[in-house]
């Protein structure tokens, strides 16, 4: 049966069903047609406007009407955020239990294709699946070559400034999984052979890479014509959130189960074209937003119009009649959104100005959301003294960049303790700090017994439970590891690391490989040694600790800048944000100065040159609630007349101006 065939048109009842359901305040026009829609459509809606809980609020009206126990909707992103919402907003009603379960599937785009695709057609070739992670992978390949041979390959690899881990199978032909890839090396060559055996004899072992599943997904595709449509009825409404996010493999495969034109597929896509910030090698074949199909949701609940007026030229894809801030400021007087300008050769003051400003115009109760720095680049690699402030660490040096990566792996398992930490307070539920506890865990017992053949496989956490809940005194040690670091009221001591959990640790590691009474590598007891938390946070956040947090103190009273990339905060709610002057190729916010002057040039259609640049400000912009801040060099201001231009353009865009002057030299 087709949608329309399943759920009976939506209400203006419905509508006032499920915001009575979530407690949802009045819903404009164009909120209240997303939630009514039956057809394909496409959604584009801006930072704050509330997306997701506008996702749920639509998944629980088709679910409340759903007449088939075997077709569903599927709903896929890039994240858990959608299920996450749904067991927060809608756990405890019968229609988000619905939803949770069969035959409803929720999940990333990247489980979907594992579950419905790569996993049944690896099975049908005899190939059991061993692991889908990087680090697995690359660990397999090494094993199937000799010493010699995978020494040749890398240092060949390293001679083209090029790493081996980069490589990835192209083709569900294991014998040529390179297929018609240009790696540099031609197919006589030694190390083209010795690439091709790594690959090949992983892959037929069940050991992939996290997007080599996409290859494999298309090679079901491939051999059995049917398995689309089959999908297709078995799921004949997919809505797709954060669709600007979506990178060309995992597109491909979407569009081929579930094309944006075939009529008996509703194919819902939600997301904001302006935020399209993560880099995409090629196109999308079925570019988001389709302007035939796309409804618009302008208006956020986020921040006030000045901020709203201030980010809308940043708009890349342009927005109908601008964006709209709908928050009321909470103060009789305005917050000043200022442009902090300082000396070209020394950054360093910028942040403590930052915070005398968050102290004077954002009382505490306003900052919950956190108060942030954040820049374009923020990882210095091969600076130039013209370059400069390239990166975030030239504004405070002890800042970590390696501490935002999605693949961060902590040096020590003390380090990793703390972060986790840090995840279990911010985040709605403690998954990331138990699956990077348990990274740590499963890294421990490597390093304590290397030659140990056991291998963790697939997540961490799961794995280690898998293997613990058949030892019950030491899986509760384990839940007693987790309780210790992460849910008590203060941090952990040195006393207790040393004391308490380390013990139970590198005893979990020796029941993990099943090696008790085996003597523990050196190497386990330098990544269990003791190191302290980072510098502490303010008491109304939680009294935790935060990597890369710059503590400003005045008097009495303080503030807590937490930095961090612009992609790393992408999706994220800040009290008040500063945007740092940084080096990409040109000095970021020097470049699109003729867009925060307001100019008429500035109007037109931007050229593709200024894309990023212009998505990754619009993104920056849009996170505060209360306060945006820029930072910026004295010669982008500029000197004289031009100067005193371009100080009243900003001024009529809605800046204020705070000019730091240059030290005088200590005699």
């Amino acid at each position: 049966m087709t949608l329309n065939q399943l759920v009976a048109p939506i209400t203006d009842a419905d509508v006032d069903w499920v915001m009575d359901l979530m407690g949802l305040e009045a819903l404009d026009e164009p909120r209240r047609d997303f939630l009514k829609s039956m057809d394909t459509v496409d959604v584009a809606a801006c930072p704050g406007s509330g997306k997701t809980t506008l996702v749920v609020a639509k998944l629980a009206i088709l679910a409340r009407h759903w007449k088939s126990r075997m077709q569903g909707i599927c709903v896929l992103s890039h994240t858990n955020a959608a299920r996450e919402e749904i067991e927060k907003r809608l756990g405890g009603t019968e229609v988000g239990q619905r939803l949770l379960r069969f035959p409803h599937y929720i999940d990333t785009i990247h489980g979907f294709t594992v579950r419905f695709l790569a996993s049944p057609w690896l099975r049908s070739k005899g190939i059991a699946l061993q692991a889908i992670d990087d680090e697995a992978t690359h660990k397999a390949r090494r094993r199937e070559l000799t010493y010699r041979e995978h020494l040749g390959a890398q240092a060949a690899f390293e001679k083209k400034f090029k790493s081996i881990h980069s490589l990835r199978i192209r083709s569900a032909d294991f014998d040529h999984p390179l297929g018609a890839e240009d790696i540099g090396f031609a197919p006589h060559t030694a190390t083209y052979k010795s690439l091709v055996k790594s690959l090949s004899g992983a892959a037929k072992a069940g050991y992939f890479c996290f997007d080599e599943v996409f290859v494999l997904g298309h090679a079901l595709l491939d051999q059995e014509a049917g398995v689309g449509a089959a999908l297709r009825v078995r799921f004949p409404c997919v809505l797709i959130d954060e669709m600007q996010d979506t990178q060309p493999d995992q597109a491909g495969v979407l569009q081929r189960v579930f094309p944006h034109d075939d009529p008996d597929v509703r194919v819902i896509r939600v997301g904001d074209p302006n935020q399209e910030i993560f880099e995409k090698k090629t196109p999308l074949q079925d570019p988001f937003p389709d302007p035939g199909r796309q409804l618009e949701i302008a208006s956020s609940f986020r921040f006030d119009q000045a901020i709203a007026s201030i980010a809308n030229p940043f708009a890349y894809v342009p927005i109908t009649n601008g964006l709209v801030g709908l928050r009321a400021p909470c103060t009789p007087d305005s917050v000043p959104n200022t442009i902090i300008v300082f000396p070209d050769e020394d950054a360093t003051r910028v942040l403590d100005e930052f915070a005398k400003l968050v102290l004077k115009h954002l009382p505490t109760e306003s900052r919950k959301a956190g108060v942030f720095a954040v820049g374009a680049v923020h990882r210095l690699e091969n600076f130039k003294e013209n370059q400069y402030p390239k990166a975030l660490e030239h504004y405070w040096p002890s800042y970590r960049s390696d501490t935002t990566k999605t693949s961060f792996k902590p040096r020590t398992f003390a380090e990793g303790a703390h972060i986790a930490r840090r995840y279990a307070m911010r985040e709605p539920t403690a998954a990331s700090a138990v699956e990077l506890l348990a990274y740590c865990l499963a890294n421990l017992s490597v390093l304590a017994f290397p030659n140990s053949p056991v291998q963790l496989r697939g997540r961490h956490h799961a794995s280690v439970e898998e293997i613990l809940t058949t030892k019950p005194e030491a899986f509760a040690q384990y839940r007693e590891c987790i309780q210790q670091i992460l849910f008590v009221p203060s941090e952990v001591t040195e006393h207790d690391w040393i004391k308490v959990i380390s013990p139970k640790l590198l005893l979990l590691a020796a029941v993990l490989h099943d090696v008790e009474g085996v003597a523990v590598d050196l190497q386990a007891y330098l990544y269990l040694a003791w190191e302290p938390a980072p510098a502490a946070t303010e008491a109304g956040e939680s009294g935790g600790s935060l990597i890369n947090t710059y503590r400003f103190q005045e008097g009495a009273d303080g503030v807590d800048i937490r930095m961090s990339s612009i992609h790393s905060e992408k999706g994220k709610t800040h009290s008040a944000t500063l945007i740092l002057e940084t080096f990409r190729k040109t000095h970021f916010i020097q470049k699109l100065m003729p867009w925060l002057e307001g100019q008429k040039a500035a109007a037109k259609r931007p050229p593709d040159s200024a894309k990023k640049d212009m998505m990754l400000m619009y993104v920056g912009m849009t996170r505060p609630t209360h306060m945006l801040c820029l930072a910026i060099r004295q010669s982008t201001l500029g000197e004289g007349a031009t100067g005193e231009k371009r100080r009243a353009a900003l001024k009529t865009a809605g800046w204020s101006i705070l000019e730091l002057t240059a030290l005088a030299p200590v005699p």
